[in-house]
This record gives C-alpha cells, sequence and structure tokens, in this order.
C-alpha cells in the first residue's frame, strides 16, 4: 500500500554541521520501486531476486554459491551484492560481506543499502569517522538523492536507524532521539528500529528481561 501524502516533515542533521537541522519531506511507500535497469531484466532474473531476499536471510549457505554466479553474470544487479553480504554476515563471515559490499560500491556506487551495509561494517568495527564519508556528509535521504521524492519503506527505516545509531555511537544523543522518535512513529517493527530502541534504553529492555525470566 503507497502513502498517498507526503510523511510529516522530519527534523534531521545537516551535511554542514551537526547542530544545524533541515527539515523536508518525501513520500514514505510500501509498494515496490522498480527502476528502468529493472524493469529490463529478463523474467527468471526477476523471479531470482526475490526468492533471494529471504533465502539469503533464513538460508544463508544455500544462497551463496548461487548468489556469486549470479553477480558473475549480471553484475550490474545490486540486489544480489546486498543479498550475498546479507548471507555472508549470517555465518559470521564478515571480512567476505565487507569485500563485496565494496565490490558493490565500486559496481552500483549510488546504490543505498551497498552504503548501509558498509556503515553497519563500520559501526560494528566502531569506526566512526567513515560513516559520514559513505553517505557523503549527508543524513537525510532527500539531501543524499535530490532527484527522489520516494522512498521505500525499508530504504527509509534502515537509514535512519543506522544513522541514529551512528550519532549515538558518537554521544550526539539528542539527535540520535531524534531519528529514534521518527522511526518508531513509521516503522516500530523494524530491526532497525528496534535495534534503535533498545540502543537508547538499555536499562528498560534489561529490566522487562529479568521480569519476564524471572532471573
Amino acid at each position: 500500500m503507497t502513502n498517498k501524502k507526503p510523511k510529516p516533515p522530519v527534523s534531521r542533521p545537516s551535511a554542514d554541521s551537526l547542530k544545524a537541522v533541515y527539515v523536508t519531506s518525501y513520500e514514505i511507500t510500501e509498494e515496490p520501486i522498480l527502476d528502468r535497469e529493472y524493469r529490463r531484466l529478463p523474467a527468471r532474473v526477476k523471479e531470482a531476486i526475490e526468492r533471494l531476499h529471504h533465502e539469503s536471510e533464513i538460508r544463508p549457505r544455500n544462497a551463496i554459491p548461487e548468489l556469486q554466479a549470479l553477480i558473475e553474470r549480471y553484475p550490474q544487479v545490486p540486489q544480489f551484492y546486498n543479498y550475498l553480504t546479507v548471507a555472508y554476515s549470517g555465518i559470521g563471515a564478515l571480512d567476505k560481506a565487507e569485500a563485496v559490499t565494496l565490490a558493490s560500491l565500486r559496481a552500483n556506487p549510488d546504490y543505498l543499502f551497498a552504503r548501509l551495509n558498509y556503515a553497519e561494517l563500520c559501526l560494528m568495527r566502531k569506526d566512526y569517522a567513515k560513516i559520514p564519508e559513505i553517505f557523503d556528509h549527508k543524513f537525510d535521504l532527500k539531501l543524499l538523492y535530490p532527484k527522489r521524492n520516494r522512498f521505500h519503506i525499508t530504504e527509509v527505516a534502515n537509514f535512519m536507524g543506522l544513522i541514529g545509531l551512528y550519532f549515538l555511537a558518537i554521544h550526539k544523543r539528542e539527535l540520535a532521539e531524534k531519528y529514534n522518535a521518527a522511526l518508531q512513529e513509521m516503522a516500530p517493527n523494524f530491526p532497525m528500529a528496534r535495534k534503535l530502541r533498545r540502543a537508547l534504553s538499555p536499562g528498560l529492555f534489561a529490566r522487562l528481561w529479568k521480569r519476564l525470566t524471572g532471573s
């Protein structure tokens, strides 16, 4: 289902200063956003994109060989790199996940999920200085992609969640809470939304866990 009206404007940090805030708005949709390149793909490749989206998460070891073969044949399809990164991360092969992510950035430098995957790896390794560079020091999707007025909910949720975690990691809690407030309103059940929520309130979740488990 597509939201007919843009979400209310959300305050986010600017590219130039962490203290400044831009107010932008864009349409958020749950419908697939199919670009021209996707429409040109053979039907069997489109089917593989749909199937491997779930396979990479549920059975990552099984998905890896097929994804490797598809990347060799269709290096212009960014989703295959994304799924292979997810699959490698799922089996704990972070070095391979990073190598695929960097290959994805070289092949498709504007692909948001390649940027997100790399930024998440940097976050895990506490290499915080690289994260602003990955996003051209732009912490708003509209600033990062000025020609786009429409974003998929998964793009918005993952981007806002990761940027919120980044600001929390560099002790900019107020900014992290701004991202969290917007994210909890639009997509509270997304994994990245839950991750940011837990990171901001670790004591609360610890108390709830103790109450549930009796520990």
